[in-house]
């Protein structure tokens, strides 16, 4: 796990340049601490890299990695998890390698198959891949998505990095041109998802896209390499006990390949399905004892120590468990600010920050549980929405009518307020949304259109109940999924921590495509592949049922705590960006959750953690007397 910048100029590399690259790699120090490299050629590319040594702790890994013949250089962050077998294959046809780096691999797959070689890497990563006799550079994520790459394109530069502070850090960046579309999707999502920018020409590579520059001038071009399997037919599709063993079998040997490193591997371990699974996976796939890592917190509601706990018993493992109060997590306000370079509203970082800290005291690297719930529809809304697809058959007017007219009814046999909006597609966005449009409408009038081009919550009339599980498990990959890798990936790299995730193995995540729900849901009980590969492994009996996570007393906190916070940096001075907000509406509108009238915690959060970034990330790189 490290982190990769640089910047390709077309009108040629100034001194100020090479040092630029060299200030912006200082801005993810943490993600690599155990390295630091730079290149260029002298003429119009520079890349910038830090390392946090994982497999081949040697000089052999060293980065920026240029080629035999010094024609093609590589910036990797990330793992390969097959590249031991690519390596034979690329050796078979005659290459030659240096070392045991899974990086090498890398260059010297793009080298003998070209971009072709993308769709053959089963891992996570980022990676920028610099021709020098073509001076092109080569942009690549890994699928899922689990490593982040931003960009900034303007006048012929092109910057990137593993932080989006990178790109609108360096001195070309106009910080305040700010997309209000992409301010309005942030605002609602709580953070920004893939193509997209806050800043305008700022972007991210897509999962399973690459992105490629040169000199001529003209924009980038994009294009996929990857994408996840879709569901087949339902007559193709696993069910009943093939649908169990396969899951479980391909659980264990995603769990094996992850383990691969050259350092211990913990995992994170919760009271839940997940991590308690891949915890006994590892179990089975090593003769060491397995360090596991949990929290505990003072909330009854949401404290799952107890049962981390008893998994850790009847797993064996090494468990390591820090317990916290709130006012724990309340001093870290400064430190959940520092740990996200780019706007991030997602409070639960909070306890994912603590996790990655307790793990980083024992481990350079743990597997995480993540991707469970959005591979075998783990979320209690998809419950919720099934149910409520039948009314979506008719006319808005008639729904709304037949709601008012259930009134009188009692709750349980009333519909879902969610019927009341124009389509399934309206009501997930808004299940996903912080702030709504009536809150636009109050702070921010200016802000509440979405990007043309976003279409992934474009869902009309009435699915049927295949087509509409098959599109709920699609959007949360596309737009919920991000923002949990996203959540762990920064927090645990603020630690020097590298998080692997074999739930999303591209051979797992292709073999749940031909999962069907009905292997997975029961009721409104999800992942039940998943609970059932548990059960052979531990007691039933411990396994919960339903679906808890601890967080922080946010709300409480907005309301007194923090107000000062709030005041400061929301009803002061102008907040950012500058001319958005309308100040009088802001305050009237933070006044209903202080007084408790209406519960904002989500909308404000994402409003506060803006400006907190923005404070902190905003600002022009000091190249002070840094020019050769």
């Amino acid at each position: 796990m490290c982190g990769i910048t640089g910047m390709v100029v077309a009108d040629g590399l100034s001194e100020l340049d090479v040092a630029e690259v060299a200030a912006l790699g200082e801005l993810m120090a943490r993600r690599g601490p155990d390295d630091v490299g730079a290149w260029d050629d002298g003429a119009v590319c520079a890349l910038g890299f830090r390392r946090l040594s994982i497999i081949d702790l040697s000089a052999g890994g060293h980065q920026p990695m240029a080629s035999a013949d010094g024609r093609q250089v590589l910036v990797f962050n990330g793992e390969l998890y097959n590249y031991r077998e690519l390596r034979r294959e690329l050796e078979a046809a005659g290459r030659r390698f240096r070392s045991s780096s899974d990086t090498e691999v890398v260059l010297e797959a793009l080298g003998h198959w070209g971009t072709d070689a993308l769709a053959r890497f089963n891992g996570m990563f980022a990676l920028a891949w610099y021709r020098r006799d073509a001076r092109e550079l080569l942009l690549a994520r890994d699928p899922v998505g689990i490593k982040p790459l931003y960009w900034w394109w303007a006048d012929g530069t092109f910057v990137f990095g593993s932080q989006y502070d990178q790109v609108v850090r360096h001195r070309r960046c106009d910080r305040s041109r700010v997309d209000r579309r992409v301010l309005g999707l942030y605002l609602r999502l709580g953070f920004v998802p893939a193509p997209y920018g806050l800043h305008e020409a700022t972007g991210q590579v897509e999962p399973g896209h690459w992105v490629s520059v040169g000199v001529d001038g003209r924009p980038p071009r994009h294009g996929a390499f990857r994408t996840l399997a879709a569901a087949p037919p339902p007559e193709d599709r696993l069910r009943g006990a093939d649908a169990d063993e396969a899951v479980a079998a391909t659980v264990d040997e995603a769990v094996a390949r992850q383990m691969v490193a050259d350092v211990p591997v913990g995992v994170f371990l919760s009271g839940g399905i997940d991590s308690p699974l891949v915890a006994a996976s590892m179990v089975r796939a090593t003769t060491e004892r397995v360090a596991a890592f949990s929290i505990g917190t003072d909330d009854p509601q949401m404290d799952e120590s107890a049962a981390a706990t008893a998994y850790a018993q009847q797993l064996g493992v090494d468990q390591h468990l820090r317990r916290i109060t709130g006012s724990d997590a309340l001093a870290m306000i400064e430190e959940v600010a520092a740990a996200y370079p780019e706007p991030f509203g997602d409070y639960s970082s909070f306890p994912t920050l603590l996790v990655s800290a307790l793990a980083a005291e024992q481990v350079k690297a743990v597997l995480s549980g993540d991707g469970g719930d959005e591979l075998f529809w783990g979320y209690p809304r998809f419950a919720k929405v099934r149910r409520a697809r039948r009314w979506f058959a008719l006319p808005r007017a008639a729904r709304v009518g037949l709601y008012g007219a259930s009134k009188p009814l009692p709750n349980h046999r009333r519909p879902a307020r969610g019927i009341l909006f124009p389509t399934l597609g309206d009501w997930y966005l808004d299940a996903h949304s912080g702030m709504r449009r009536s809150d636009f409408v109050q702070v921010a009038p200016e802000v509440g259109d979405l990007p043309e081009d976003l279409t992934g919550f474009d869902l009309r009339g009435c699915p049927s109940d295949d087509e509409l599980l098959q599109w709920v498990r699609g959007n949360e990959l596309r737009y919920h999924l991000p923002m949990i890798l996203a959540k762990v990936d920064r927090a645990s790299m603020h630690h020097s921590l590298e998080v692997r995730v074999p739930l999303l193995d591209l051979e797992l995540a292709d073999l749940a495509a031909r999962v069907d729900p009905s292997a997975a849901l029961d009721g409104s009980v999800g992942k039940g592949v998943l609970r059932r590969a548990l059960a052979a492994r531990v007691d039933p009996a411990t396994i919960p049922i339903a679906k808890r996570g601890f967080t922080v007393p946010l709300g409480r906190w907005l309301r007194e705590e923090l107000q000062p916070v709030v005041v400061d940096h929301l009803l002061g001075p102008d907040a950012f960006p500058s001319g958005v907000f309308d100040r009088d509406g802001l305050a009237d509108w933070y006044e209903d959750h202080r007084s408790g009238r209406v519960d904002r915690t989500r909308a404000l959060w994402n409003l506060l953690a803006l400006q907190l970034w923005a404070d902190r990330h905003l600002r022009p790189l000091d190249l002070a007397d840094r020019a050769r």
